[in-house]
């Protein structure tokens, strides 16, 4: 029998209230993997599933994590998010050390962008930063053999009362390498989805300026070990709808085209949603992909403007954004539009040409959300050199509650205009849309609903304005 090293319990800390917060943890599936590898017995906590909107986590009640701690009695306590997770991270870490002072505190993923707050504000002990692939493993070894582990690539810590952040490990170099992810450590069907969420790469060869993901270049499985990860997810788990999370599946067209091919070959009926650069897309790619499945593509349109998607740094302009949307909802499959509004350089004339821009797309389903910087993003930098967060660790508490409700005004147009950016676009695109299809009373009724929320929302309190989204009234 094998002997059980350490137990570690990871813990997935909450970066939202509420449904749009409770994601399968796949970064910490990943995890699991790579820690019972190795040898050592793993446990995931997920606060969303007891308490969706947080209300007794968010009070302090952590009696389900107390009994976790209790029973499970962890020599490492890992938690796992993104930057703003942090302020969660911290009352949970400062809990943790009163419960178990001895147990060791560990942290990683786009939460290690906060390394510096973690480290002098936190009983964290290290933060992995990047893949963890190889940090993790050699870590856990020299934390097992009782010697220093303050020279493993990859982690920052403290040091006889210095701060040190180590250079990366070396990323993986073949994805195949990678066990599958701890699925058995989580409870799938808690999560109210019907899909098994997947990866085929790791990267992205563009590096938007808002985008918090810190991996360099884009690597891909091999076809036949996403096969063999499909067919386990069919046969062990039940599933056959899959989501596949890449930041970008399409960056080697052949790539594609023999993974369709495997697909039909093998008879391995599915469905599927996944996200694309729309600069790498054609007819005969898109009907390859509904033929095996695919039933949406997410692009990532982000703006209507090209000034904007230059500053962005996406590497595509609307106008292709525009035909290869288009081209996609033809093909029969779904294309939600997704919009990112706020950056510097954004005005009223380049919202006009978002508006302008949805408009001519028609009817489908829209997503707008405000710019947020997160801390490492290269939007961050702006941040930073204009001195607009003077307090970094209130500015995350705000991106935690608020989402993507705009919190930080990047641009030169007054607050009181830039927040009414988002639905003015929504009701203006509406407007267009029923006036097109001769609707005239749902015109009419709109035009006026339409310009007194606007006012309303230029002019009353940020709070106020969310009580009433919160509850349906409009927005």
């Amino acid at each position: 029998m094998t002997e059980i090293k350490k137990r570690v319990l990871l813990i997935n800390v909450p970066s939202r209230r509420g449904k749009s917060g409770l994601m399968v943890p796949m970064g910490l599936l990943y995890v699991g993997g790579i820690l019972e590898r190795a040898g050592h017995s793993t446990k995931i906590y997920d606060p969303h599933l007891n308490d969706e909107n947080l209300t007794l986590f968010d009070r302090g009640d952590y009696s389900v994590l107390d009994e976790i701690l209790e029973k499970y009695n962890p020599d490492i306590v890992g938690f796992g998010g993104i930057a703003s997770s942090y302020g969660r991270t911290k009352k949970l870490s400062g809990h943790v050390k009163k419960r178990s002072p001895s147990t060791l505190q560990m942290a990683g993923g786009p939460l290690a962008s906060v390394y510096t707050l973690l480290l002098t504000n936190t009983k964290v002990d290290v933060i992995f930063h990047g893949e963890t692939e190889r940090s993790l493993p050699l870590f856990l070894k020299k934390f097992c053999d009782g010697v220093s582990w303050s020279d493993v690539p990859g982690i920052s810590t403290r040091c006889d009362g210095t701060m040190i952040r180590n250079p990366l490990a070396p990323q993986i170099e073949n994805l195949d390498d990678i066990p599958l992810p701890a699925y058995h450590l989580i409870d799938l069907k808690a999560y109210d989805t019907n899909m098994m969420y997947l990866l085929t790469s790791r990267g992205c060869t563009n590096k938007c300026s808002f985008c918090y993901r810190h991996m360099k270049g884009h690597r891909q499985n091999s076809v036949q070990y996403v096969i063999n990860h499909m067919k386990f997810a069919i046969d062990t788990l039940n599933f056959s709808t899959f989501s596949l999370l890449d930041e970008l599946f399409n960056a080697n067209k052949q790539w594609v085209l023999d993974f369709c091919d495997s697909l039909e070959k093998e008879k391995i009926t599915i469905s599927f949603i996944t996200s694309m650069r729309a600069d790498k897309v054609d007819e005969f790619l898109l009907k390859r992909l509904k033929d095996v499945g695919c039933t949406e593509v997410l692009y990532g349109q982000e703006s209507g403007s090209d000034i904007i998607l230059n500053e962005y740094r996406k590497g595509v302009d609307a106008k292709t954004n525009t035909a290869t949307t288009l081209l996609t909802r033809k093909q029969g499959l779904k294309c939600p539009v997704q919009i990112v509004i706020g950056s510097p350089s954004e005005t009223p004339q380049t919202i006009e040409e978002t508006t302008k821009f949805l408009i001519n797309l028609g009817k489908g389903v829209l997503s707008i959300n405000y710019l947020i910087p997160y801390p490492e993003t290269p939007i961050w930098e702006y941040v930073e050199q204009h001195h607009l967060v003077p307090d970094v660790e209130q500015y995350l508490d705000e991106i935690a509650h608020w989402g993507g409700s705009p919190v930080l005004n990047l641009t030169r147009v007054p607050d009181n205009i830039w927040r009414t950016w988002s639905f003015q676009i929504k009701t203006n695109v509406r407007l267009a849309l029923l006036k097109k299809e001769g609707k005239t009373a749902e015109y009419l009724s709109l035009l006026i609903v339409g310009k007194i929320a606007l006012f309303g929302y230029s002019v009353l309190p940020k709070k106020i304005i969310q009580f009433v989204r919160d509850r349906k009234v409009y927005g």
